[in-house]
């Protein structure tokens, strides 16, 4: 995975799991809104209900104490519409109970008691007749008085039990609310943990990757890394028809000068060899190490002459390093051999080879210098 695609997925990462809260954030929103709605809805309408009935047994209990006091005074029309007020609230009521979540235990007595009343409507009609023909009001103002204690007490009972069973269903309502939330908190905690182990997996396999394409002492490419490059050099030089050289480099003498200073001296060396050729190398150039003291530079869109010019530049280089930055007290040379070619010829084995036996070429024409491999 390169380093733009590790970028892309961490983006695509962060912005899941932020779409991802985003959307558990608002199902919650909904769901308590929606919860205190269902609440509200379950209640609201019967307590309206019993809010409006409840002005039942106070107008009535005004009209018998007028009557009370003024017995001829029968306010006749007043009595007449609650006595058709009073029933239609009581169906309401009893409809409403019915279709409530309330336990029918609770009600059922209050229930009874409204029907009751209701039972004996018909009978005040008549005490209603009766006193409005000229009869004397006292079994009417009894009754009436009885009508509406029921009805005060049955309506203030009713009252305080939906209050009481809508505030416990709000509380159950808002710890649901509070469980699912911490429900979508877990789901969220497991989710960004996987995100984190799945981001961090692809940090680890992206390092075993590099490690595995890497040289451990110098950190240039191995032969693993030198053949995915090659292949990829030689197909944009087949399809654009442009030169690739190959130039194997052999630091001279490296095992005289490990056994003379030994192996710790020896890897020093091949250290400070590597960061010279990076810094004589252009960037575009591929630069590895392929075993021992050998390495490798792949060098696209290069011409034989501009192959020579580097080498050569990198050849001069090493044999200016300083003893100082060197670590032993010898003058480093490298020999090189180069090949080139072009288009289908930049094969890497055709590349290789030729490269190789101008190596050999100059490690057997004294060393510390750069051969050719002519095409």
């Amino acid at each position: 995975m390169t380093s733009s695609d590790r970028i892309a997925l961490g983006h695509w990462l962060t912005a899941a799991f932020t779409l991802l809260t985003g959307i558990c954030a608002l199902a919650i929103g909904l769901y308590m809104v929606n919860a205190r709605q269902h609440v509200g809805a379950n209640y609201t309408a019967l307590v309206a209900d019993v809010v409006r009935a409840q002005q039942h047994p106070n107008l009535l209990r005004t009209i018998l104490n007028d009557l009370q006091e003024h017995p001829q005074q029968l306010n006749e029309q007043r009595l007449d519409n609650l006595m058709w007020r009073i029933p239609q609230h009581i169906a309401g009521v009893s409809h409403g109970l019915t279709a409530s979540q309330l336990d029918p235990a609770d009600y059922a007595p209050l229930l009874e008691t409204l029907q009751q009343v209701e039972a004996r409507l018909p009978e005040m009609e008549r005490q209603i007749e009766a006193v409005a023909a000229g009869a004397d009001p006292g079994a009417l103002i009894s009754l009436g008085y009885a009508v509406e204690d029921d009805l005060a007490w049955a309506y203030s009972e009713l009252n305080d039990l939906i209050h009481g069973a809508a505030a416990e269903q709000r509380i159950l309502m808002e710890r649901l609310a509070r469980i699912i939330g911490l429900l979508v908190l877990l789901v969220l905690l497991v989710v960004g943990g996987l995100m984190l182990a799945l981001m961090r997996l692809h940090r680890q396999r992206e390092q075993v990757a590099r490690l595995s394409l890497a040289d451990e002492l110098t950190g240039l490419g191995n032969r693993r890394y030198l053949l995915n490059a090659a292949e990829q050099l030689h197909e944009l030089s087949r399809r654009d028809e442009t030169s690739l050289s190959l130039a194997l480099i052999d630091l001279d003498h490296f095992k005289v000068l490990n056994d003379t200073w030994g192996h710790p001296a020896g890897d020093k060396v091949l250290e400070v060899f590597a960061n010279t050729l990076l810094e004589a190398t252009r960037q575009a150039d591929v630069v590895t190490r392929i075993g021992g003291e050998e390495f490798c530079v792949l060098m696209p869109n290069t011409d034989a002459e501009g192959a020579y010019q580097l080498a050569e530049r990198i050849r001069l280089r090493i044999g200016r390093l300083p003893k100082e930055k060197l670590g032993v007290a010898t003058r480093l040379t490298v020999s090189l051999g180069i090949a080139t070619g072009q288009g289908p010829d930049t094969d890497f084995d055709s590349l290789y080879s030729r490269a190789d036996s101008a190596l050999y070429q100059a490690k057997s024409s004294g060393r510390d210098r750069t051969c050719i491999s002519m095409p």
